[in-house]
């Protein structure tokens, strides 16, 4: 009996490893510009030769992490609107973030012959008591603090 609840383990733990590979969420890098709002792109690390290539972004959204609920959503996928940026490039999204508030930001990129990624990241700007804007991410977000 044991050893059948091993194997039962084993075969769940492998199922998520599994799916985490194909749906694997990356990072972008967030800076916060001179005019309080961020700037969300794919880091450097992703153009590893330095070749200044265009990634091809077909979604990006904002939303709320509570209920869900989307803030703003730029679908690039049809051929005539596309949408691209190189590394290090602000991603537009097209919308005023307001200090206080959790967002969820979602986006879709595409290399030319590769598979798409997926970047999420959870962002928070707040203001300190000298009134100083402060940028916060995933781990540094109370989520007990969320809208």
């Amino acid at each position: 009996m044991k050893r059948r609840n091993i194997h039962f383990l084993l075969l769940i733990f492998l199922l998520n490893i599994l799916a985490g590979c194909i749906r694997a969420y990356y990072t972008p890098d967030i800076i916060l510009k001179d005019n309080g709002q961020p700037c969300i792109s794919i880091p450097r690390s992703e153009d590893i030769l330095r070749t200044n290539r265009l990634f091809n972004i077909t979604l990006a959204t904002v939303s709320l992490p509570v209920d869900g609920k989307e803030l703003s959503v730029k679908n690039y996928d049809n051929p005539e609107n596309q949408y691209y940026v190189k590394a290090q490039e602000c991603i537009d999204f097209n919308y005023y973030f307001k200090n206080d508030f959790t967002y969820q930001i979602d986006f879709i990129s595409v290399e030319k012959d590769q598979k798409a990624k997926f970047w999420e990241v959870l962002i928070r700007i707040t203001k300190d008591k000298d009134g100083n804007l402060k940028l916060l991410n995933d781990n540094e977000v109370n989520l007990d603090d969320i809208n």
